[in-house]
């Protein structure tokens, strides 16, 4: 056992430094080369043999994930395209079950409540794989959104599918007041209950001024609110994702800029780790599940799963390219209706991933009557093959497709320009308004006004920024910390209006933030 968690700590990182570099040597997704080396890993005598523990799924990458995907999602962009996330998030999935259901009954035979189990175990969609390839090739902000929204909140629309499936498969009968607990009250109270421990931990995070526990309770926030919510009986998911947007959308008030800076950064390799981590384990598993289900044909399994892998790539191709058009057009919401390419591109970026193979392991062994639960490995042995089939098929094409229908190399130049120069003006001004800068002949109001002018003039025009002079610093560092605040108002007000998108937002706050924390050390 030591031998083999060695080999486990010293192969882990390797691959998952390797798979980024092999991602953006070749272009490839790098959840497939992740899925990839996990499943050479596997070949090894002397590699783990034990099943990944869904518990570690759920509870040690689930939560993280989840939060700090939301964490960077704007609410305006949430609201601004609630109608398709929703339509993807709890339509879609509800059709793909239904689908599926009705495969694994008329195909693999199989009763009415193990098909549920099926159906909800590949619902969901991996929002890790697709947004990768989204962001390499800077597609439209808006595809990321409704990707990242869809994936974020169908985990907990599955998952809470998949509870009261289970239930009802182990107890061998429907139970429609338990049903209604489960579908019902269990994602509204974990919301409720995510949006409350967020506004608590809120409160408390603008009263801390210390870099490293401002990190460690932001660390502990997702695992927190996740473990709460499944000890109360309500979702985890949702209550980790409503935490995740209401905190983020807040980072402004509770971060320093020092903190925010090492926070990100941290927060960047860490969830670089856990998906990669996640990813090599599932190609490990995906190796050792393929020789399941003893006694089915082999052409009946391979019938059983082109079945199921049609229903779950066609339902989300028509209801992406038919349907959703039709239902947004009788519910139109806020956003502007995406193109046909865009809706074809969002129709195919409908990968599996780890979640799907978590759910699938976690079906219990056992029937309430102790009885072998009917069809588990059959269910697990389809779920594993929806993952691969998704992972590479969509995966490796998905880029292919962005060119091909000419989605994606969004420029934001323009935009961020535009932003920088409303931001430098506001500062100006707010220099202007102040008592102690009205003498001109000062030596740091000078050199402040210079520095801004000429800011100014680069971005308006081709003109070369002039050199800053030096001069009475405390007073000098006074007033640019006040205009930088002035600026930073401006950027963030300009994302309140919806007039530039979340990653210039990040981008200008990032140098805003650099610039802050250079001017503290003085």
């Amino acid at each position: 056992m030591t031998s083999q968690l060695t080999f486990l700590l010293l192969c882990l990182p390797l691959a998952i430094a390797l798979a980024g570099w092999l991602a953006e040597r070749f272009g490839v997704p790098y959840p497939v080369v992740l899925v990839g080396l996990g499943a050479l890993l596997s070949l090894p005598p002397w590699t783990p043999t034990s099943e990944l523990s869904p518990t570690v799924v759920f509870y040690v990458f689930l939560p993280p994930l989840i939060y700090f995907a939301a964490y960077f999602i704007a609410p305006e962009d949430l609201r601004a395209d609630a109608v398709p996330i929703g339509l993807l998030a709890v339509g879609l999935v509800l059709v793909t079950m239904a689908g599926v259901m009705a495969a694994m009954v008329g195909f693999a035979g199989v009763p009415i409540t193990i098909a549920a189990v099926a159906g909800a175990v590949v619902a969901p969609t991996d929002t890790v794989a697709a947004t990768s390839v989204f962001r390499r090739l800077n597609a439209p902000e808006r595809l990321v959104t409704i990707v990242e929204g869809e994936g974020l909140i169908n985990d907990g629309t599955a998952l809470v599918l998949y509870v009261g499936a289970v239930t009802a498969a182990a107890a061998g009968v429907v139970r429609p007041g338990q049903i209604a607990q489960t579908v019902l009250v269990a994602p509204l109270g974990g919301a409720a209950l995510g949006l409350a421990i967020a506004w608590i931990l809120v409160g408390v995070r603008r009263r801390l001024d210390q870099v490293l526990p401002e990190i460690t309770l932001s660390l502990a926030t997702p695992y927190l609110t996740y473990v709460l919510a499944q000890a109360a009986g309500l979702s985890g998911v949702l209550a980790t994702v409503v935490a995740g947007v209401y905190v983020g959308a807040r980072s402004g008030w509770i971060y320093a800029p020092r903190a925010r800076l090492q926070a990100f950064a941290f927060l960047d390799v860490l969830v670089f780790l856990l998906n990669g981590a996640l990813f090599t384990l599932v190609g490990m598993q995906l190796v050792r599940v393929v020789h399941r289900v003893p006694g089915v044909p082999t052409s009946t399994l391979l019938t059983v799963v082109a079945a199921v892998l049609a229903v779950v790539v066609g339902s989300r191709l028509a209801w992406t390219l038919l349907l959703r058009p039709a239902i947004t057009e009788v519910w139109r919401g806020p956003g502007k209706p995406a193109t046909w390419r865009e809706r074809a591109v969002i129709g195919w970026a409908g990968m599996r991933g780890g979640v799907s193979l978590a759910a699938a392991l976690a079906i219990p062994l056992h029937l309430d009557d102790g009885s072998p639960f009917p069809h588990r490995d059959l269910v697990i042995v389809v779920a594993a093959s929806v993952v691969v089939v998704t992972l590479v098929l969509q995966g490796m094409s998905l880029p292919l497709l962005l060119r091909r229908l000419g989605v994606g190399r969004e420029d934001w130049r323009d935009q961020e320009r535009n932003a920088r120069l409303e931001a430098a003006t506001a500062a100006l001004d707010w220099l202007g308004d102040q008592p102690e800068a009205r003498d001109e002949s000062d030596a740091a109001v000078a050199s402040l006004r210079s520095l801004y002018t000429s800011r100014v003039r680069r971005l308006r025009g081709p003109d070369p920024v002039t050199a800053v002079p030096h001069g009475e610093a405390d007073k000098y560092r006074g007033l640019r910390l006040g205009m930088l605040g002035a600026e930073r108002a401006m950027v963030v007000g300009l994302r309140q209006q919806g007039r530039i998108s979340a990653t210039v937002l990040r981008a200008i706050e990032r140098s805003l933030d650099l610039e802050e924390a250079r001017l503290r050390d003085l």
